[in-house]
């Protein structure tokens, strides 16, 4: 989720609002106005969503009781969108985007690493195969998400990349940056199904670092 990319959709919504067209294109672009709008709640807090449920019922509803010319139809429509559009420049702006892609992301991770310390706790050496697998993907998952915040690094870089970044960024420091590249090779086996080389007190060493890291960053 660029947020750039967000502000500049957002920006350019609001001055297709503010020329208020008419006739046979107030239709055109009261459609093209809502619908980019909802793409944008769909994007930012996913689909059926509070803030959509609002726009939807606000452009639904008429503000007299007696029906409306169209032209007036599709201004009340092109009204509500554009506060619908104003409030999120707002929290674009007030970086409430990133809040809320932290809290996903900490619930996403959280959730990885309750399954693996169940796994662990429920099935111990026969549960480390499983173990590891998850508590390699959060590992990965946070490592990049913070590069993504973090860096200018684009998605999908190699991940010894991501970390050096980090690195240059200040985001990862001693202790954490050595420990954090320590685990490349845990990361590696795991998700190449190499378990012979991996133990059980590394799996719960991993799963710790990568709580410490949602602490630290995702908290």
């Amino acid at each position: 989720m660029n947020v750039e990319n967000l502000k500049a959709r957002v920006d350019a919504l609001l001055a297709r609002a503010a020329k208020q067209p008419t006739g046979s294109d107030a239709i055109t672009a009261a459609t093209e106005l809502l619908q980019g709008t909802i793409t944008i709640m769909h994007t930012i807090y996913g689909p059926n969503s509070a803030q959509e449920e609002t726009l939807r019922s606000v452009t639904a509803d008429r503000p007299t009781a007696k029906p409306l010319p169209l032209p007036l139809q599709m201004a009340w429509v092109v009204d509500a969108v554009r506060g619908a559009l104003l409030n999120i420049k707002a929290e674009l702006d007030g970086d409430l985007l990133g809040n809320l892609q932290k809290r996903v992301a900490s619930d996403v991770l959280i959730d990885f690493i309750r399954l693996a310390r169940h796994v662990i706790e429920e099935q111990r050496e026969g549960g480390k195969d499983v173990a590891a697998v998850l508590v390699a993907a959060a590992y990965e998952d946070a490592i990049r998400r913070m590069g993504v915040a973090h860096t200018k690094l684009a998605e999908g870089e190699d991940l010894a990349a991501v970390i050096d970044a980090l690195k240059k960024a200040g985001t990862l420091v001693p202790p954490q940056l050595s420990v954090a590249l320590g685990y490349l090779n845990f990361r590696n086996r795991a998700l190449h199904a190499q378990w012979k080389d991996i133990d059980l007190t590394t799996v719960k060493s991993a799963l710790a670092f990568v709580e410490e890291l949602l602490l630290k960053h995702f908290g």
